[in-house]
């Protein structure tokens, strides 16, 4: 029976995303009423310039619950995920310990105390030593925290957080088959080596714009595919960021950054505003460093990526108040 309606819901879906796709899936701009489109890509080609000859190119989905997407440009093509990709392990992490999130994980404490674990095996010895620190006794909740948000603990913790979820949940392949099997529309994401392990033995955890923003209208709408409501709405409050300008707009945020080669900059979420709910995935990836010093090509992508994402949200936002009237 569960199978059955697990199906259901899946189909219903994938429809709504196909509904949402057609010639956008084939890296089409497409826009909706209310958006400039012309001007929101030169825009964006504006954006994109300075670094358009060391090879920068943005993929971007942005659009609310369901529907058709108010703007996309290159979604479905495929780029290195960095952390983006942990939205998706949330799911999966959180509907395995549904039934008792405040309760410390089993096995997890097993994981990073063996440095020759490949969760583990690429850290210091320090490193770990702080990883174990954290990682033992911690709740299920409490490692989704870690894993999403990072704010109070390490770089290596941040990591190593995702790394015992994808351990547990039977390594890179199996994590990869759970999100495929949850969602048709997931099936642009793939999980091939433990954060921060190279990304040149494996292979690279890699995401599209399209994959990653279903994942997050999902979790905006409470209505995951096999998760339980208060599971889905447990998962939403990890991805919320703390309401810090007092304005008490609702935002689901989650960045990711790597500045090995392919050098990339991702920051996707969720605004939950008084028109209604903007998702939004922006993806800026550039192949080298090229004439740039490492970090300063990073920083450049992330500028970059910042600007592109404060742009769609906020024709996205007036396509919404037009659509209202």
């Amino acid at each position: 029976m569960f199978r059955a309606l697990r199906l259901a819901a899946n189909l219903v879906l994938a429809c709504s995303l196909a509904a949402c796709g057609g010639p956008a899936g084939e890296g089409v701009t497409v826009g909706a009423p209310g958006i400039d489109v012309a001007a929101l890509d030169a825009s964006l080609d504006a954006l994109l310039e300075p670094g358009r000859s060391d090879g920068m190119a943005a993929s971007v989905w942005v659009g609310g619950l369901g529907g058709a997407p108010s703007f996309t440009r290159e979604p479905a093509t495929v780029h290195a995920a960095a952390s983006a990709i942990k939205t998706a392990y949330l799911v999966e992490w959180f509907d395995q310990h549904r039934a008792a999130l405040d309760a410390p994980v089993e096995g997890a404490a097993d994981i990073v105390a063996d440095a020759t674990h490949p969760a583990v095996a690429h850290f210091d010895a320090d490193q770990l030593e702080e990883i174990q620190a954290e990682i033992d006794g911690a709740s299920a909740r409490r490692i989704g925290q870690m894993m999403i948000r990072g704010t109070d603990v390490s770089n290596a913790v941040y990591n190593a957080a995702a790394n015992v979820v994808t351990a547990l949940l039977g390594g890179p392949e199996a994590l990869t088959g759970r999100i495929h099997a949850r969602d048709a529309a997931f099936d642009g994401l793939t999980a091939r080596r433990y954060m921060l392990a190279a990304r040149d033995v494996d292979g690279d955890n890699e995401a599209t714009a399209a994959s990653l923003a279903a994942v997050l209208q999902r979790i905006a709408s409470r209505r995951v595919p096999g998760v339980d409501e208060d599971t889905a709405s447990a998962i939403r409050e990890i991805m919320r960021v703390p309401d810090d300008d007092g304005t008490g707009r609702g935002h689901y945020f989650k960045s990711g950054s790597l500045n090995s080669d392919p050098l990339v900059r991702i920051r996707s979420g969720f605004w939950d505003l008084p028109e209604g709910v903007v998702v939004y995935v922006v993806i800026v990836e550039q192949p080298e460093p090229a004439a740039l010093s490492r970090d300063k090509a990073g920083a450049r992508l992330d500028r970059v990526s910042r600007k592109i994402a404060d742009a769609v949200v906020r024709d996205a936002r007036l396509a919404l108040r037009a659509s209202e009237g």
